[in-house]
């Protein structure tokens, strides 16, 4: 059991490391994870390789003499390394500290540690003053907890916000535990209560899994219906031009006798059929021009990019909706940060940002408030857009970027311009989410990498 929960850590480990190592807080939260293995790793030691190297080598005692101290040390790295490398993990997760305070916390926090490496007996029994750990071991996990619920708080991004809130779920609440079964229960002599940690490891992990795929849990996000919309977007574009070619062969036959009736009508003198057969016409035309429409929705997207001002953008987008949202008594608002540039197709963003606001202004029959905000976070540059109009059902909320998925009972609408705009957004490798609540308004965000940004001169 021991060497599976070991194995566990370790993968995870590894593998938060490979989704970005340059990230310095990934690298300490794969450091944690490291660490915190070492005591199971001083386990497997202890239980698993000691009896079965004294049954092979009975006589043998420099085995077992290696083996007992590499338990000792991995089990007085895991109980003096674990506080120090969550605490460094919080400290790198925010930009609110200056990069000369993280250093001076980095090198100053190790003082502790190197104290308990002074004072503490290693081999051939680990002897730690457990009083004397609880001084600075709470310490630092208060100062990391207050740190990563503080980053959750003011953090805007709400991809980037909702990762920290269930990363801090799966690692706040789980760490206390640990630390409580290592170092409070050893102070009232209890050395066993280490064991419900594999019990409380092991559900972290499932839940990390889950939570993964769904929410993303230290940046790292396992997404499946974004592929299963990918794919039903490309099979739309393939059909839409196999439809449009068939149906404009069809309506040429149908154009060519129609014509020939009319002119037989003409010579007949047949008004009558005449009309009907002019009323034939004009639902060709329609329809030849309904499937140009959904042909030009999901046709593949060729960007021509070019370095942008979105705040300018915006500004513009808002200018042309100005006396139609007037009329409508809605109210425009705006909160942009324009000091950043953006390496885009300015048309196809422009088309972007008129879709979603004419849908907003759709939705508050009645008046209300339009806002557009552009902001940088520490992962994506974001524009939103919110209403506080009608709102979306949650039932209709997973579906809303289906294409011909619409809540609207016009016929002008074919339900596909989200889909156009989660195209469009895939074109510029970012992002689009929808959050909505029913009656309360809705607020669609765009994500752009930061890659694609750079700051005004």
């Amino acid at each position: 059991m021991m060497v599976l929960i070991l194995l566990a850590i370790w993968a995870f480990g590894a593998f938060v490391l490979y989704t970005d190592p340059k990230n310095i807080s990934i690298r300490w939260a794969s450091a944690t994870a490291f660490v915190g293995g070492c005591g199971f790793l001083s386990a497997v030691f202890d239980e698993t390789l000691l009896p079965l190297l004294t049954d092979a080598f009975p006589l043998s005692t420099t085995l077992p003499a290696y083996l007992l101290a590499a338990s000792r040390i991995s089990s007085f790295l895991c109980q003096v390394g674990l506080p120090y490398t969550f605490l460094m993990f919080a400290v790198y997760s925010g930009d609110f500290l200056s990069r000369r305070t993280k250093t001076v916390l980095q090198y100053a926090s190790l003082l502790p540690p190197l104290a308990m490496l002074a004072v503490t007996p290693i081999y051939p029994v680990l002897q730690f003053n457990y009083w004397l750990m609880i001084t600075w071991v709470f310490p630092y996990f208060i100062g990391a907890s207050l740190i990563l619920v503080l980053l959750y708080w003011k953090e805007k991004d709400p991809l980037v916000k909702k990762s920290r809130l269930f990363t801090n779920i799966l690692v706040i609440f789980p760490i206390l535990l640990v630390f409580i079964t290592i170092y409070v229960m050893r102070t009232q002599n209890n050395y066993d209560a280490w064991r419900y940690n594999s019990l409380i490891v092991g559900i972290q992990f499932l839940l990390i899994l889950v939570i993964s795929v769904k929410y993303g849990f230290l940046g790292v996000k396992w997404r499946v219906e974004k592929r299963r919309l990918d794919s039903t977007l490309r099979a739309m574009t393939s059909g839409a031009q196999i439809v449009n070619h068939t149906i404009k062969n069809e309506v040429g036959k149908i154009s060519l006798y129609t014509q020939r009736m009319k002119d037989y009508a003409e010579e007949t003198g047949q008004p009558v059929l005449r009309e009907d057969l002019q009323v034939i016409e004009q639902s060709t035309r329609h329809l030849l021009d309904m499937v140009s429409r959904i042909q030009g929705q999901l046709q593949e997207i060729r960007l021509r990019e070019e370095v942008t001002s979105p705040a300018s953008l915006i500004q513009d987008v808002l200018s042309q909706l100005r006396p139609l949202a007037e009329q409508q008594r809605i109210e425009l608002k705006t909160e942009l940060d324009d000091r950043w540039l953006l390496l885009c197709d300015p048309v196809q963003l422009r088309e972007i940002l008129i879709n979603l606001s004419m849908n907003a202004i759709e939705a508050m029959k009645g008046g209300g408030t339009l806002t557009l905000q552009l902001f940088l976070s520490k992962k994506h540059l974001v524009v939103a857009v919110a209403d506080t109009g009608t709102g979306i059902a949650k039932e209709n909320l997973p579906h809303v970027l289906d294409p011909f998925f619409s809540t609207k009972k016009t016929g002008k609408n074919f339900g596909l311009g989200l889909s156009y705009c989660y195209n469009v957004m895939q074109k510029h490798q970012g992002t689009l989410e929808i959050y909505s609540v029913k009656d309360e308004g809705t607020t669609v965000f765009l994500f752009f990498p930061l890659k694609r940004v750079e700051e005004a001169g």
